[in-house]
């Protein structure tokens, strides 16, 4: 970068770095600012320094400049470099300076602000609690101010718990302020392969008053899996373990009283497969398994087909692994598909997936390479394309971005589209598991389609006429059937909610009325006029429903952004839009994304596994609510 000016860090003047170094050098000698002591000019004095926001450029100070006359004389450190600017007044800046420094002479150290800023760096990154007495550690703080004091881990303890408490209350009043949430429940695995004890984790689900779509943990707790190794407990005894049975949805039920979501609650996605069950609650629930949970049991590692395919992959990476020119092709490949390496723990049949991409890139990139015969190349491409569509999914459905409910019809339609194409081979073993796959898959079609299609139809680029055209193609002579249903389902609900909406307006209209007393008895004479004008705005209200059906479809955009869409038509569809920040929030995934493709599922680490239950639900609150 060619620099065009220098300024004098005396005074602060702006001079032309194209003047010669003795019209420079004459200036620092006759700078008022520089003092009197100060006469010598000395080479060591050019080593480049950050003044200010002003970087003096290390060849600046490092090289001499030439002058006209061919000496070459050293710069004082005094003249800073500096990219070419605005001309600012010397005095201005000058004030600026020294307000600064003295606001940063002014500034107070502050015990109580440096503690809770390390708290929660400790907990954002999962830190054991412990840290802060390390010798290393306490070393480092002192070196960064000899003032602070560190905590012992029970201090920091002691205030994640106090954090909890307010981090919680502002959750609490933010969830209170939504219609209708959504729980998700999926279980978590202490640290250790074999535990009786498992932890629940329960998150919420809301669209917020910006319309952002919101997932929070509201409870982490424990419950027995087994009656054996009761040792392995101790460290929960101030807190009940449940028994296997109903204990998750014993502490669901806990933790639905402590935030007051009984009368809020629209749906409850879980991964307790063979557990799962309604709430005890007085509203209508949707109960929805775990669409990971269902994927992942669908791709059964058991497959002796996935066997086949892991045995040719062995082969052809034993094949390029022998020459370096072989692993150098392998590199290229790998290099240039947009997937990444699975980890090591990942779910087999994901680094199943994984290897034949390697493959099927690896064969396009080098055709003319005698790989595979046509029958395992058709199989490999066959089980690719299905595992593909499988992975993806996942990855939608489980992202660290939480998805809106519309997108769920679209993914799960693609598998099974998928599985149709594939199942036509005449390949005998494939065959076999693609059917055995599409069994499995209908099985949770026939359960899930309702609840899949309503947020498609409050999607304005699909409406109702997009899931008949696609249930036409799923239950072919019976679609009317399953189309009825699924109308019948989106009145039952718009007219909950209308009936939710219109109970404060009705409140309001009884309180408000004139009670006349005759004969001991209250007479509310405007009473007909209340139910005309209630029939009337009724009638209207249903018209929303009928003209959001009606109305044409939105063109299709990939940057389309649905609850920014609901949130710009609130005042035409009020009743809908309502209804369709509900909807849109329902999980598909009760498992976070880290944890999807893990074969162990999400693992509590060992430095807070064996913490109190009730601190470890407040380190995992907390590091959820405020990353």
């Amino acid at each position: 970068m060619e620099i065009m000016a220098a300024e004098c860090v005396n005074c602060h003047v702006r001079l032309n770095a194209n003047k010669t170094t003795k019209f420079l050098n004459r200036h620092i000698q006759t700078c008022a600012a520089r003092g009197r002591s100060r006469t010598s000019i000395n080479q060591d004095e050019l080593s480049p320094v950050l003044t200010n926001v002003e970087i003096q450029f290390s060849e600046y100070g490092s090289k001499f400049l030439k002058c006209s006359s061919g000496d070459r004389t050293p710069v004082d450190r005094c003249v800073s470099a500096s990219p070419a600017q605005k001309r600012v007044d010397p005095k201005k800046d000058r004030n600026t300076l020294s307000a600064q420094t003295l606001h940063s002479m002014s500034r107070k150290f502050d015990q109580e602000a440096s503690f809770q800023e390390l708290s929660k760096m400790i907990i954002l990154h999962g830190h054991p609690l412990s840290i802060v007495e390390h010798e290393e550690m306490r070393s480092f703080a002192k070196s960064l101010n000899p003032e602070f004091n560190m905590a012992s881990s029970i201090g920091v303890e002691e205030y994640s718990t106090i954090l909890f408490q307010k981090l919680k209350a502002d959750l609490h009043q933010k969830i209170a302020q939504s219609h209708r949430v959504s729980l998700s429940a999926s279980s978590c695995t202490p640290h250790g392969s074999e535990s009786s004890v498992k932890y629940l984790c329960l998150s919420v689900h809301f669209v917020d008053s910006d319309w952002k779509l919101q997932r929070r943990i509201i409870k982490f707790g424990a419950f027995r899996t087994s009656t054996t190794n009761l040792d392995r407990m101790i460290h929960l005894k101030e807190a009940p373990v449940l028994d296997s049975e109903s204990g998750p949805f014993n502490l669901i039920s806990e933790a639905i009283r402590d935030w007051n979501l009984e009368q809020k609650l629209l749906s409850l996605t879980s991964d307790f497969l063979n557990q799962r069950k309604c709430l005890p609650i007085g509203i209508k629930l949707y109960n929805i398994a775990c669409v990971n949970d269902v994927l992942n049991s669908i791709v059964s590692e058991e497959q002796p087909l996935l066997n086949v395919v892991d045995d040719i992959l062995g082969k052809f990476i034993q094949a390029h692994m022998s020459s370096s020119l072989s692993q150098q092709q392998l590199i290229e490949v790998m290099t240039s598909m947009t997937l990444k390496c699975p980890h090591e723990d990942v779910k087999g049949w994901h680094k199943i997936y994984f290897g034949l991409e390697v493959l099927v890139h690896f064969k396009k990139a080098f055709p003319s390479e005698e790989l595979l015969s046509a029958k395992d190349t058709k199989t490999v491409e066959s089980v690719c394309n299905i595992l593909r569509a499988f992975c993806h999914a996942v990855e939608v459905l489980s992202g660290p971005v939480c998805p809106t409910a519309n997108i769920y019809f679209n993914e799960l339609w693609i598998i099974r589209t998928t599985l149709e194409e594939e199942s036509s081979t005449d390949h005998t073993e494939l065959a076999s598991m693609v059917w055995e796959m599409q069994e499995a898959f209908d099985e949770y079609w026939q359960n899930s389609y309702v609840w899949l299609s309503a947020p498609a139809v409050l999607d304005p680029r699909f409406k109702i006429a997009f899931i008949e055209f696609r249930l036409k193609q799923a239950f072919g002579t019976d679609a009317a059937k399953h189309v009825s249903i699924v109308h019948d389902t989106i009145w039952e609900l718009f007219l909950e909610y209308c009936t939710a909406v219109d109970e404060p307006s009705v409140v309001q209209s009884n309180c408000n009325s004139c009670d006349v007393q005759v004969g001991g008895f209250y007479k509310d004479s405007l009473k007909d006029w209340d139910e005309h004008v209630s029939a009337q705005t009724r009638g209207q209200v249903l018209k929303e429903l009928n003209n959001y059906l009606e109305d044409g479809v939105v063109p299709r955009k990939d940057d389309f952004d649905i609850l920014n869409w609901w949130m710009s038509n609130s005042t035409k569809c009020p009743i809908l839009s309502i209804m369709a920040r509900d909807i849109l929030a329902i999980p598909a995934s009760a498992v976070h994304c880290e944890a999807v493709l893990s074969n162990e599922g999400p693992v509590i680490h060992k430095q807070w596994s064996t913490l109190n239950i009730k601190t470890i639900e407040a380190l995992i609150c907390i590091r959820d609510w405020i990353k």
